[in-house]
C-alpha cells in the first residue's frame, strides 16, 4: 500500500467535526459562533490566570479551523439540492462560500487582536509580580517547552527572588 491508499484509508476513519455552536445569535458580531473565553479579574493570582487560560492561544484560531469544515458541509449540501444551470453552479457555489471567506477573515482579525492582548496581559502580569522586562520575558517564553504555569514557574525561578519564609508560631 503506498502512502496516498495510507492517506485515504486514514481520511475515512478521521472526523474533524467539530463541537456544535453553544451560543444564540449576536448581529454585532456574527461571524463568532462560540462563546467568548471568561477571562478571571486583573487582581487574581497569576497562576489562577494560567489555570484559567487567560495566557493561552487564542480560541479564535480553531474556529477558523471549523469553518473550513462548516463551509464544506454546507457546500456539499448545496450541491445535492442544486436545481438551477450547470454554467451558472460555479457562480452559486462561490455565493454559498463568500459569507464563509467573510466570516474568516473577521475571525482572523479578532484572532490576531486577541493573541496580542493575551501576550500583553502575561507579559504586564509577570512583570508586576516578578519584574524584569518584556525583551527577557520574550526570549525565555520563545525558548520554553512546557504549560504556561510551568513557564510562570520557572521564570519566577529564573528572577533569583528571596523566598518568602513562613512566619514563625509561637
Amino acid at each position: 500500500m503506498n502512502i496516498i491508499q495510507e492517506y485515504y484509508e486514514w481520511k475515512k476513519t478521521y472526523d474533524p467535526t467539530p463541537p456544535k455552536p453553544n451560543k444564540t445569535y449576536n448581529k454585532f458580531f456574527w461571524w463568532r459562533r462560540y462563546q467568548e473565553h471568561k477571562f478571571l479579574p486583573k487582581m487574581a493570582n497569576i497562576f489562577e490566570k494560567a489555570k484559567n487560560g487567560d495566557y493561552e492561544v487564542s480560541p479564535y484560531w480553531k474556529q477558523i479551523q471549523y469553518e473550513h469544515y462548516f463551509e464544506e458541509q454546507e457546500l456539499e449540501k448545496f450541491r445535492t439540492n442544486y436545481k438551477g444551470s450547470y454554467e451558472n453552479r460555479g457562480w452559486a457555489e462561490r455565493d454559498v462560500s463568500k459569507l464563509f471567506w467573510q466570516r474568516r477573515k473577521r475571525l482572523l482579525t479578532d484572532a490576531e487582536r486577541d493573541e496580542q492582548a493575551r501576550w500583553q496581559l502575561l507579559v504586564k502580569d509577570l512583570k508586576t509580580c516578578f519584574g524584569g522586562d518584556e525583551d527577557t520575558i520574550k526570549e525565555m517564553f520563545e525558548s520554553f517547552e512546557g504549560t504556561m504555569v510551568e513557564f510562570i514557574t520557572a521564570y519566577r525561578d529564573s528572577r533569583n527572588l528571596p523566598k518568602i519564609q513562613p512566619v514563625p508560631k509561637f
